[in-house]
């Protein structure tokens, strides 16, 4: 999947519909809306599209699921996501879809039977671990074999389903026996699915091997030496390193030329991983502050970091609305909660 362009859709923030439901925030984007926006996409140059989470979901972003077996009726059903990936593959372009293993919601059937207390991760106490210290979200025991197989079909659905890549939601979740597992599952019947983890911050991230782990990080710094980790176990990463590297350059604003001290950079880390291993570049995603916002607004500044990272032989993701130079006008990271609605805005004909 190399030299690809994808267009990253947050599903409910796309060309809303215009029915709103205040319970999970959902704004009225559809799988439907998607669909005929396809062209739109394809003529931005996009050789292909991400979805966020389209489960039963208590949230409209996706990744508080609910129940895997059910497409969340705020987005459509099942017989709208075979179209949209018949759509898709008729264009000749490529469709990614996300899938959370980590993690539930509370409102999960698994959770709340009271049968399944063994599916999820638990302290020294005894208590149910959570995402993110949320209540709301227990974190599976993907040591478990039921939980692993559990998971595992549900990831294989997504591959019958015709979708071609499956972006895995905080890969440093599972444990690396899981992940190895759904790999090996995955690719005996659908050899061709690529699985890209997203790793990224040190929360739940356990190295494999401690001393090369801090001998790297060492080296090279915290993330790079995360993501080295899972070379081996994953197809490939979401490049938050890539990410570092580059908004760090911009804030700097140094060269982004073959010429300058970032080209060098980024040469160097793509050589510490395998040739044949995934590292999917991006600028901003539903979790960042976007790049017009780290460009200063500078138009120019903008198209030159997209145009420097379009240079790579590698898979590129774009955020929608970049096109349209969506923005926040204040930074995500200043600790105001739910601060990251500010990068989740809605696209719209206007």
């Amino acid at each position: 999947m190399n030299s690809q362009l994808i267009y990253h859709i947050l599903i409910d923030r796309f060309f809303p519909s215009g029915s709103e439901d205040k319970n999970g925030n959902f704004k009225g984007g559809t799988i439907r809306g998607i669909i005929s926006h396809l062209d739109y996409i394809r003529e931005l140059g996009m050789t292909g599209i991400m979805l966020t989470p389209f489960s039963h979901s208590a949230a409209y972003h996706g990744y508080h699921t609910v129940d895997l077996d059910e497409v969340d009726p705020h987005f459509g059903t099942w017989d709208d996501v075979g179209r949209l990936v018949a759509e898709v593959h008729s264009r000749r372009m490529t469709i990614v879809a996300d899938f959370v293993a980590n993690h539930c919601h509370s409102d999960s059937p698994i959770y709340k039977d009271g049968n399944h207390r063994d599916w999820f991760r638990r302290d020294t106490k005894g208590k149910v671990m959570t995402f993110a210290g949320i209540d709301c979200l227990p974190m599976f025991d993907t040591d478990n074999p039921q939980v692993r197989r559990y998971l595992t079909d549900k990831a294989l659905r997504l591959c019958s389903a015709g979708f071609d890549a499956i972006r895995l939601d905080h890969a440093t979740g599972p444990t690396y026996g899981f992940w190895k597992y759904l790999r090996r599952e995955i690719k005996r019947r659908y050899p061709d699915v690529v699985l890209i983890g997203e790793v990224w911050g040190a929360m739940d991230f356990r190295p494999r091997y401690r001393l090369r782990y801090a001998v790297n990080r060492l080296l090279y710094g915290a993330q790079e030496a995360r993501q080295l980790e899972y070379v081996n176990v994953l197809d490939g990463l979401l490049d938050f390193r890539y990410h570092e590297l580059i908004i760090d350059a911009i804030h700097k604003k140094e060269s982004l030329t073959k010429k300058g001290r970032l080209y060098g950079k980024i040469k160097r880390h793509f050589k510490r991983y395998p040739a044949d291993f995934g590292l999917w570049l991006f600028l901003d995603n539903h979790d960042l502050n976007r790049i017009f916002f780290e460009c200063g607004f500078d138009e120019t500044a903008m198209d030159n970091a997209i145009a420097f990272t379009e240079q790579w032989d590698k898979t590129v993701l774009w955020f929608y609305g970049t096109e349209k130079r969506l923005a926040n006008t204040k930074s995500i990271f200043d600790g105001t909660p739910y601060a990251d609605e500010r990068v989740r805005m809605s696209l719209t004909n206007n």
